[in-house]
This record gives structure tokens, sequence and C-alpha cells, in this order.
């Protein structure tokens, strides 16, 4: 939450937040980069100056954010904290992220012709995931946030199961 208070004062929401999906990145990809977080064979400050050093491209107020969860041993809920941070700054820049939910992958019309009509309805443009999943048989189920639109097969058959064991 304080990276993201600064991150707003300096007007760098947005650049903060690519960064940190790079740091993520490296974190999740990469053995020797998330090594050099989580070991304890390396010095607190000879870890930071090798994150310093090494990813220069990197602004100062990234650097020291990753400087105090290095020196705090918060090394292990990295992820969690951009997670987080991602999540506080796509609500503060107006991005919604919508997963459409199907038997099968939709083909690219049906995506934009759905995606067109999400983005109506939501008043803004949101960032649109396809997934597939055969479970549900067949029909959509929309994750708008934290909010599930389920119009599934896989759903109504559930919901007939329910009614009729309670007759």
């Amino acid at each position: 939450k304080s990276l993201f208070d600064i991150s707003v004062k300096a007007n760098t929401v947005l650049a903060v937040k690519k960064e940190l999906q790079l740091v993520a990145y490296l974190f999740k990809k990469t053995s020797t980069f998330r090594l050099i977080f989580i070991t304890k064979k390396i010095d607190l400050n000879k870890k930071v100056d090798i994150i310093k050093n090494t990813l220069t491209v990197l602004s100062p107020l990234t650097l020291e954010f990753l400087t105090i969860i290095i020196n705090n041993n918060q090394s292990n809920d990295l992820l969690n904290i951009i997670s987080k941070f991602n999540h506080i700054s796509d609500s503060h820049l107006g991005i919604n992220k919508v997963d459409i939910i199907t038997a099968t992958k939709l083909g690219e019309e049906e995506l934009n012709s759905l995606s067109q009509k999400i983005d109506g309805i939501l008043k803004n443009s949101p960032s649109v995931n396809n997934i597939a999943d055969p479970k549900i048989i067949g029909g959509i189920k929309l994750r708008v946030g934290n909010n599930i639109f389920d119009n599934s097969v896989s759903y109504q058959i559930n919901q007939l199961k329910k009614t009729l064991h309670n007759m």
C-alpha cells in the first residue's frame, strides 16, 4: 500500500506496475534470481548490492522497494505483495479483468463481439481472458473482479439436482 501511495504521488503507478511485473517474471522463471532473494547464505547488504547493480533498468522507487523487502526478510512474500500492488493499481487505473470461461476456446470473432458487449456494460475497456473448461459442458461463465456470473450447463444441472433433491 505504501509503494502504491508513493507511486500515485509521483504519478508513476503504471511504470512501477510494469517494473514489478518484470521482477515477478524473473522471480518465477529464473532460479538464480529467486535464490538471491531467499538464500540466507548471502548477507542482506550484499543482496541489496547485487539487486541494485543488476537491475539498473528499474526506477529508484522500485529498487528501494526491493531493498526494503530484502532488509525486512519478506522475500518469500514478494509475489503476493506484487499481486496485491497489481490489484490496487488496476482498481486505481480503472482496469477491469474479465475471464470468459467456456467449454471450448472462443473464436476471434466471437471473442471480439462478446468483448464489445462487455465494454458497453462496464463502461470501460476490460482486459479479456478466454479460458476453456470442458467441465462446464456448455454455456458461459464470466468472472468480473470478485463477481461470477454463471450461465453454464453444469451450473444449471446442479441447480436442477438441488431442486429435485429438495422435493
